[in-house]
């Protein structure tokens, strides 16, 4: 009997050896591929799918571009990987801008935003900016027109302009903040001296358009594809923002034929975190270019009014240059304020912390037998958790650390506290931390394309 329980006890200790052999195992191959292949490893790029930061939601003109771009690759096997589309709206574009320009530079994210990220870091409504990137291509030239309801009660840009002027403040206007159509809208107030629209943030051109169907806004602006495909939800163009009237919109007069020089022409740029291997973004703008090409790309550019441009290498970054230089001149009264996220995680930590006390207050009265160590103890642990959670979620929440390196750190520490640092643990703790951060990070992003900060 004695042989028999040694032989099981034997069985299964070598059993637990394996299984922490190949715990230990596999984490060591997730932290190869996230520190060496993960970085570049050299091999031939891409070697996994690329994702695409789109700062707007589903639906509008940059992501149906995106979108057609991403067809025509993979219709035509322009790569040997896909593009994975990834929309991070809000906060007007600074979300998904940040988001990319934190993302690792190893060529697997890339941003496509328009001019948005010229207007607002000269305007100093983000600290975002294009040197904050690596430009790769600004792809697809399309125009703008400023739209109101068919049923509207201003039925040209001059009535427009003129109640603007006349009341001030009190015409709203449809937009998304630190973009192109709200640096349009403030270009259109400088053409009437002493106009002022009262700006209302809507987001993208989806939902500028239920904004304005809504009767939320007066007026919006909106890209050509974007009025092309919503002109028949009832909206009309007073206007369009280029040098001479469209072909296909013969009767809308452009806005300097009305009086008021403004032009609005844009491009959908590419943008790569700053210090993206310029072989990368070589390549990757030699993609674009022959995506361009394609018959699909054409055609659906064609219906949505986009020219199928692209400028790239020098002319690109003296373009950057030129546009930077003319944004700054714009003075921008109206601002967006984001939330405080450390003063928000603080309050949690307030709350969380008053929560506690109360319940430990209410303890001591209805179980007196428990002794003060006992109370202590159980309050510092869940003080000393809490605390360490709120922590973890900093680092990640204000991009001082990854998920993998935030993990590692949170797992290792809290389990190090909860423990009291019992050396009997540590073998266990340095498992579950691997895999919690190392392990998970490559199941999410290499086996299912999620995203982690």
């Amino acid at each position: 009997m004695r042989r028999r329980s040694a032989r099981l006890v034997s069985q299964y200790l070598v059993k637990k050896k394996i299984v922490h052999s190949l715990i230990i195992g596999l984490s060591v191959a997730a932290l190869y591929q996230y520190l060496v292949v993960g970085s570049g490893g050299g091999e031939e790029y891409p070697r996994k799918p690329i994702r695409v930061v789109v700062p707007f939601q589903p639906g509008g003109g940059s992501d149906t571009f995106v979108r057609i771009m991403q067809k025509a690759m993979l219709d035509s096997e322009l790569m040997p990987q896909p593009l994975v589309v990834v929309n991070k709206p809000g906060g007007g574009t600074s979300i998904g801008s940040s988001y990319a320009r934190d993302a690792p530079n190893d060529g697997y994210t890339v941003l496509c935003l328009h001019e948005a990220l010229m207007v607002a870091k000269s305007t100093g409504q983000s600290p975002n900016g294009p040197y904050d990137f690596e430009p790769a291509a600004a792809t697809g030239e399309f125009g703008v027109v400023v739209n109101v309801t068919e049923n509207s009660k201003y039925q040209t840009l001059e009535a427009l302009m003129r109640a603007a002027k006349e009341n001030p403040n009190t015409v709203t206007f449809g937009t998304n903040f630190n973009t192109p159509a709200h640096f349009s809208g403030i270009m259109l107030e400088n053409a009437l001296p002493g106009s002022k629209f009262r700006f209302v943030a809507t987001g993208g051109g989806a939902h500028r358009l239920s904004a304005l169907m809504g009767g939320h806004v007066d007026a919006i602006m909106l890209s050509i594809g974007e009025f092309t495909r919503f002109k028949e939800n009832g909206i009309k163009a007073l206007a369009y923002l280029g040098k001479e009237r469209l072909k296909t919109i013969p009767d809308v007069p452009t806005a300097e034929e009305l009086g008021f020089p403004v032009f609005g022409g844009n491009y959908h740029y590419w943008w790569f975190p700053k210090g993206t291997d310029q072989k990368i973004v070589d390549y990757f703008s030699e993609v674009l270019s022959k995506a361009l090409q394609t018959d699909y790309v054409r055609q659906r550019t064609s219906e949505l009014q986009i020219e199928p441009k692209i400028i790239t290498g020098e002319e690109l970054h003296a373009r950057i240059e030129r546009r930077m230089e003319m944004f700054g001149q714009v003075e921008v009264v109206t601002g967006i304020e984001l939330p405080d996220v450390t003063k928000w995680t603080l309050g949690a930590v307030a709350i969380f912390s008053l929560a506690i006390l109360g319940q430990r207050f209410s303890a001591t009265r209805l179980t007196p037998t428990a002794t003060a160590e006992d109370r202590t103890r159980h309050y510092g642990f869940a003080f000393g958790t809490i605390g360490m959670t709120i922590v973890y979620v900093l680092l990640m929440g204000l991009g001082l650390f990854s998920y993998v390196w935030a993990t590692l750190l949170f797992v290792v520490g809290t389990g190090l506290f909860l423990t009291r640092c019992d050396k009997r643990k540590w073998g266990y703790l340095l498992e579950l931390a691997l895999i919690m951060s190392f392990g998970v990070h490559y199941v999410l992003t290499q086996l299912f394309t999620i995203d982690l900060p």
